[in-house]
């Protein structure tokens, strides 16, 4: 273990603690990924559970506008009651097959005085430059039964609407101006009116029963976490194979010179030494730490040149030569 000595270098401590913070960076990812997935979960679960369910009577449904219960999301509700056409409201920019236009809401007063939005459909808008709503259709006079689907209140967005129409399903803020008897928990999606009308506003579409990716890019992260640290493992091994291989190296480089220089640096080779030098020249190919292997090291005197001195300088000239 001498050999990953290394590792308690501040360098080395210091790649440690970013590794760490890298894997919890993606802990966290996975676990948001993975709360994404949850909910798409739930959500799947209340189409498929509540979309087609049998209607609850009115008794059973209605107090479900008020006291909200989010488990009963699409959960169809008959309802019998009047609307009332004057406080209808068109609720802009609503999608719809790939269109943008407007959600026809409507209050029906029920027999018992509370109020419930509608949601009667959807209609495009006009073909002129304006944006408005084309014709809106009134809904069935008289007592009427609804079948609905239960949708939450969809709360406040920043931007404003101009007379007639909503930014969004808000139901507090539609209570101001349909009283205080209008339910505030939720809304409800028209299925079917008894008596019918011709031109109803476009039914809702079936919301899409999907999962996403994000099960697996969860699954993703957490792999992520896990290799950070076979990352930093497998960077410590190369570091130790590296200086395996660099004292290997030297070790070679040193046992070749041997056989041209002794000891004090003096060539001692049978043949051309710029040859010898030339073989051995492959400073440009090889990393700066190992570039000092390419010449023996020279012991120098305190003062004035020496032979040894007057033979580095001529060796130096003919090793820039050999480089040109």
């Amino acid at each position: 273990m001498r050999r990953y000595g290394f590792l308690k270098t501040p360098a080395w401590i210091g790649w440690f603690a970013l590794t760490c913070v890298a894997a919890v960076v993606c802990l966290y990812l996975a676990q948001w990924q993975m709360s994404r997935n949850d909910h798409l979960v739930a959500e799947n679960a209340k189409i498929t559970e509540n979309y087609d369910a049998p209607a609850y009577d009115q008794a059973t449904g209605a107090p479900l506008f008020e006291d909200y219960d989010d488990a009963k999301t699409w959960h169809p509700v008959r309802l019998r009651g009047t609307y009332a056409p004057e406080d209808t409201v068109v609720v802009r920019n609503r999608p719809h097959d790939g269109r943008v236009g407007y959600d026809v809401l409507v209050p029906l007063h029920l027999d018992d005085g509370t109020v419930v939005a509608v949601d009667r459909g959807w209609i495009p808008t006009d073909n002129s430059a304006n944006g408005m709503p084309s014709a809106v259709p009134p809904p069935p006079a008289g007592d009427v039964t609804v079948t609905a689907r239960l949708r939450p209140s969809e709360g406040a967005v920043d931007r404003g609407a101009p007379e007639g129409q909503a930014a969004s399903i808000d139901l507090p803020a539609l209570s101001a101006s349909w009283g205080g008897q209008l339910a505030t928990g939720g809304y409800s999606e028209l299925v079917s009116e008894d008596p019918a009308v011709p031109g109803t506003p476009q039914a809702g579409e079936r919301p899409e029963v999907a999962y996403g990716p994000h099960l697996s890019y969860s699954m993703q992260w957490y792999a992520f976490a896990v290799l950070v640290f076979v990352a930093y493992g497998y960077s410590a091994r190369q570091h130790v194979k590296n200086e395996e291989w660099d004292r290997a190296y030297a070790a070679e480089v040193e046992r070749r010179l041997a056989a041209y220089y002794d000891a004090e640096g003096t060539y001692i080779g049978d043949m051309d030494e710029s040859l010898v030098i030339r073989q051995l020249q492959m400073a440009d190919d090889m990393p700066a730490h190992l570039k000092s292997l390419y010449r023996p090291k020279r012991t120098r005197a305190s003062s004035g040149p020496t032979a040894e001195d007057e033979e580095d300088a001529l060796l130096d000239a003919l090793e820039a030569q050999n480089r040109r």
